[in-house]
């Protein structure tokens, strides 16, 4: 049996495995994905503390290399479920069945889909949802970015460096993005930003080859031909195995209290995938570490 298990190993959930370990337990992380979570996919990271600037890849590396360091066990599962029996912890993955003595959830959120006409039909044949990862097939080529937030106007900033042209496609009056990523966005003279606008449908033969959008204001629509499309317009939390658990609210995301502790008790919520307001890399590896010390508490 293990002290803890952790599901997931984004900055949440690898901080708690380090932090379990510290603390003499016997634990493991359950990853079916490479480690860092939403983190391997950013291009560049500068608001780390100590950490000037460094690739979501490397910092996501770093941080798993320290917890394989510190003797936290690896494995590379998909968990289906969770059930708590007395004191224990039976958990569910799509190999076996592992036992713990509390659990730690990390796993996160997944990117929001438009759910328009085509949308899927071209998902990983011109639509994407990482740019660092398919952003250099589109070099000298047009691209489509979906989204006003930070995460649409900095990715975009990283593809105006590979690819022809960058059209931003947002569906506020405005971006959201933070004033300086908004600066910067207007002085890369590759970045062309259509606000009040919507995609309504992606088309193409084998491939993407061109997008429809609609003016919100006047109700028309154009069509653009693109390259490559990129969304950005934000998560859904990874909790489809918890539902019968009676943790969630209504949004899908982990309630849980200031220990990051849910109302099961030894079960606890870290990171992006639990309900609160501010979503950053500091805040889930503050989530992990307050979750790790109470799990330590616990037992």
């Amino acid at each position: 049996m293990y002290d803890c298990l952790v599901i997931g190993a984004g900055p949440g959930g690898l901080t708690a495995a380090i932090y379990c370990s510290r603390a003499n337990l016997k634990v493991a992380v359950l990853e079916k994905m490479m480690p860092g979570g939403q983190v391997a996919n950013t291009y560049k990271i500068d608001n780390y503390p100590g950490v000037p600037e460094v690739s979501g890849v490397d910092l996501a590396l770093k941080m798993y290399d320290q917890a394989l360091t510190l003797g936290v066990e690896y494995l590379p599962l998909e968990v289906t479920g969770i059930e708590k029996k007395q004191d224990a912890f039976f958990v569910k993955t799509n190999e076996q069945t592992l036992k713990a003595k509390t659990v730690i959830i990390a796993t996160g959120t997944k990117n929001r889909k438009l759910h328009v006409e085509g949308e899927d039909k071209f998902l990983g044949k011109g639509i994407s949802f990482c740019a660092i990862c398919d952003g250099s097939f589109y070099k000298d080529r047009d691209v489509l970015v979906v989204g006003g937030g930070n995460s649409a106007l900095e990715e975009s900033l990283y593809l105006s460096s590979i690819v022809r042209k960058v059209t931003i496609v947002n569906l506020a009056d405005e971006p959201t993005a933070f004033q300086n990523i908004q600066e910067k966005v207007k002085k890369t003279k590759n970045i062309e930003v259509i606000n009040s606008s919507q995609v309504i449908a992606f088309n193409g033969d084998e491939v993407l080859k061109e997008v429809e959008i609609k003016d919100l204001k006047t109700n028309k629509v154009t069509s653009l031909k693109v390259d490559g499309c990129f969304e950005y317009i934000g998560h859904i939390p990874n909790t489809d195995f918890l539902k019968d658990l009676g943790i969630l609210n209504d949004y899908g995301y982990i309630v849980v209290n200031e220990n990051k502790e849910t109302k099961i008790k030894g079960l606890f919520g870290v990171g992006d995938v639990i309900d609160k307001e501010i979503r950053q890399i500091t805040t889930a590896t503050g989530d992990g570490t307050i979750a790790a010390l109470n799990a330590a508490k616990y037992l």
